[in-house]
């Protein structure tokens, strides 16, 4: 995976593009910054214009799952909005962003006047809902490793890794484990184990991907080598 699915906003024609952002209202939040609450009512939709934005959800024993991140061109919170829903995430900012926010009732009337945009976003949340899917399968065919390896690929992307020269991923084994959905042992003793085999370092809230095929092709395994 050299680089994430094409943005919402980039996928626009440029009419709708600006008609959406002249509907927006301009919002900067610092890093770590709640933007939306887990179980909170879906009034707002936001599109995040700079920085990223990591969605996370409760598990068994208060544990968080980080679901996804979002960049530039990129909503948050448009399901619930949509479907008159509770969150099922929370969102925060994962550092400084700027984001464009506008009510669920002006979201929605946005896509009534624009079709072609709402036929957009039916191809991104499809796109979402397989991605979800697909990391389903992930859970139930991959190890340990074969997961870990899967999120620093992704993770690269999100963060503008190169597909073939290293790159440092500015993460902890903890923050690791929450986007893995494993827990902070598993996640490391994978880590020593790709250490060993020289596919990445480690250091003071970093790793560095310094073999991205070899990561990148134990990741896209099915994990039966049973390691753990």
């Amino acid at each position: 995976m050299t680089s994430g699915p094409t943005p919402f906003l980039k996928q626009l024609w440029q009419v709708d593009a600006d008609a959406l952002l002249e509907r927006v209202s301009h919002r900067a939040m610092s890093q770590s910054a709640v933007i939306m609450h887990e179980g909170s009512a879906g009034e707002n939709v936001a599109l995040v214009l700079a920085g990223r934005v990591k969605l996370v959800a409760r598990g068994v024993g208060e544990r968080t799952v980080v679901l996804a991140i979002r960049g530039p061109g990129e909503l948050v919170g448009e399901m619930a909005a949509l479907g008159g829903t509770r969150r099922s995430a929370t969102a925060i900012a994962d550092e400084d962003v700027e984001l464009g926010v506008l009510s669920g009732e002006d979201f929605r009337g946005y896509l009534r006047d624009h079709p072609d945009a709402a036929l957009v976003l039916l191809r991104t949340l499809v796109g979402r809902m397989t991605e979800a899917t697909r990391g389903l399968v992930e859970l139930a065919t991959q190890d340990s490793v074969g997961r870990v390896a899967r999120r620093l690929i992704e993770l690269g992307a999100n963060h503008g890794g190169g597909r073939t020269g290293p790159y440092e991923l500015e993460l902890t084994q903890d923050e690791l484990a929450s986007w893995t959905g494993a827990t902070r042992e598993t996640v490391s003793r994978a880590l020593r184990l790709m250490r060993q085999l020289g596919w990445v370092a480690t250091g003071h809230r970093t790793i560095t991907v310094l073999d991205p095929a070899a990561v990148r092709e134990r990741g896209g395994e099915g994990g039966s080598s049973g390691q753990t």
